[in-house]
């Protein structure tokens, strides 16, 4: 089984006007959720359903109790998590700084040397012409109507499937999204990295 990739124009970020190389990306065949995970790992594994939501259930509570510890956590052969924070305030001396003004940044993950290797070493990739890949971004009224077609045979989207559906960046696909928020054509739903958008 391969990997489709395709190749895409790089945005001019320093609008310089000269020509940007063109950057590969994964074309993604969908995604799985939890309870997808959960069952491709019982019919490829064997093992029985209860057995593997409760040993999900049992690393992600320890993960979140050691990382709330201050440790470095491996996963398997995975990789490693840890936290990292930043400061809300810009602080020139540290007496200045009082905790408050310290929070949570993100929960870093880092891959395991070997399992990228071992990746890579079975990885095959597919050239592939994604079909909603376009040269020159849709109209608002075609994004829209593919947008809405879309949302008929799933209850959401997020923002790198919609850039996919209109062939746009993700600058230009945060700029549509914002603008359909804003006109009440799509709500927002969830935070960070897990958000989605439905009707």
């Amino acid at each position: 089984m391969s990997v489709n990739y395709d190749l895409y124009e790089t945005p001019d970020l320093t609008k310089s006007g000269e020509d940007q190389p063109l950057h590969a990306r994964v074309v993604l065949k969908g995604s799985y959720t939890a309870e997808e995970f959960v069952e491709q790992v019982v019919v490829m594994q064997h093992v029985p359903h209860a057995q593997v939501v409760g040993v999900i259930e049992a690393i992600s509570k320890e993960l979140k109790h050691l990382l709330l510890k201050g440790f470095s956590v491996e996963l398997g052969d995975v990789g490693y998590f840890t936290l990292s924070v930043t400061v809300d305030k810009k602080v020139m001396n540290a007496e200045d700084l009082r905790s408050p003004s310290v929070s949570l940044k993100d929960i870093n993950f880092r891959v395991n040397r070997q399992f990228k290797k071992d990746i890579e070493s079975e990885l095959v990739l597919q050239r592939y012409h994604s079909p909603f890949r376009v040269k020159n971004p849709l109209d608002r009224e075609r994004c829209l109507e593919r947008l809405e077609s879309f949302l008929e045979e799933h209850p959401c989207i997020n923002r790198q499937d919609y850039a996919m559906l209109v062939g746009k960046t993700k600058p230009q696909a945060l700029q549509d999204i914002r603008a359909f928020l804003e006109e009440g054509i799509l709500k927002k739903y969830g935070s960070g990295r897990s958000v989605v958008y439905i009707k």
